[in-house]
């Protein structure tokens, strides 16, 4: 095998596979990016088996072939290269690179990845749909102890996109004015969701998303980018999401408000009993936030427009900032009691709400 192909473009291509290649002790070839070169054409493979990346570009094919190596290592020695173009050739099971030779896998027991026919949902830009997903992301549940909920719920109807997301002590709900072709609810992966937020953060090109069974697929430029999806009931939502009748309602500056909060994070973070937990005053015309660490005490007061009576809570402090640091508008706090759920919103947009659970409260 030998083929040349432009450094820039490879830098990037790598760049991209390493964001889903790790190292795999059970079956190491699926941490391998493998390489095809036929003809004029250079397609570049990699798979954890839950998700699956193919990139096919033009390329000055010599000698067609197949070479499946670990892209990490490849990846720090390209970017420090001044060659306009890099030669790859395979000699003795040694994959040679300018000067340099890397070790390779077995690519006769990497798995065969097809590219599977699908329904199309919607055609959607790249940097919208990131957009939408980093909205609701920060409150899916990280651990996969607890698979239903380890994910993003994404709707997909005629009247647009609802996105969901809850780690069961918040829940995030967003909906865009997408209307699709298809109607599916999906549960995506959220390690697949952070996987297409770097591969499409600056994308202005259009993304064909399209349904097949049990995988989700995208489709842009020359990348086809699959994924299974989680198939374990989703928690019924609805209820919550439809909001209840709360007696208390208090607006605020974001500005004023996220400043506030990040100075009483930098001694609630540091909190042994309560980590992140803060007291919440409503009273009056004033929101006083207070938290306490064992070595250190801190106050903030921030000014508001208050319906309803008084309120004392106990609130976690980077919960609420996770969600307020996503909007532009004033924010709006809405409860009944210390002890029951909170909806956080953005001013006068019903279509993104934000549901926090609170704290136990302590004198």
């Amino acid at each position: 095998m030998i083929f040349s192909i432009n450094r820039i473009n490879l830098v990037e291509i790598l760049s991209e596979f390493t964001n889903i290649l790790k190292d795999n002790p059970i079956r190491p070839v699926l941490s391998g990016l493998k390489i095809e070169a036929i003809d004029d054409k250079i397609i570049f493979t990699g798979t954890n088996m839950e998700t699956n990346f193919i990139r096919e570009v033009r390329g000055e094919v010599n000698e067609n072939g197949v070479v499946v190596f670990k892209p990490q290592l490849v990846f720090e020695y390209v970017k420090l290269l001044d060659n306009e173009t890099i030669i790859f050739s395979l000699q003795n099971e040694t994959l040679l690179i300018h000067q340099a030779e890397f070790t390779i896998l077995d690519a006769d027991i990497y798995p065969m990845i097809p590219k599977l026919t699908f329904d199309k949902i919607i055609d959607i830009k790249g940097r919208d749909l990131v957009k939408s997903f980093e909205k609701v992301k920060f409150s899916s549940a990280i651990s996969n102890e607890n698979l239903a909920i380890n994910c993003i719920r994404t709707i997909f109807s005629s009247e647009g996109i609802e996105f969901i997301s809850t780690d069961s002590y918040r829940l995030t709900y967003l909906k865009e004015d997408y209307p699709c072709s298809l109607e599916k609810e999906l549960s995506i992966p959220i390690e697949t969701i952070i996987i297409l937020c770097k591969l499409m953060k600056d994308l202005d090109d259009i993304v064909t998303i399209g349904h097949n069974g049990s995988t989700l697929v995208f489709l842009w430029k020359d990348i086809y980018f699959s994924t299974k999806l989680i198939e374990m009931p989703f928690p019924n939502v609805k209820a919550i999401i439809a909001g209840a009748n709360f007696t208390k309602m208090m607006e605020f500056s974001t500005k004023e408000l996220k400043s506030a909060l990040k100075k009483v994070m930098t001694v609630a973070r540091t909190s042994i009993e309560t980590k992140n937990g803060a007291l919440f005053e409503f009273k009056n015309n004033n929101l006083i936030m207070s938290a306490f660490s064992g070595k250190a005490k801190i106050t903030q007061k921030v000014n508001m427009i208050k319906t309803g009576e008084d309120l004392r809570c106990s609130l976690n402090t980077k919960y609420l900032y996770d969600f307020i640091e996503n909007i532009e508008k004033n924010t709006v706090i809405k409860g009944n009691a210390a002890s029951a759920m909170f909806e956080v919103s953005e001013f006068e947009n019903p279509s993104y709400k934000y549901i926090l659970m609170p704290l136990a409260l302590r004198d």
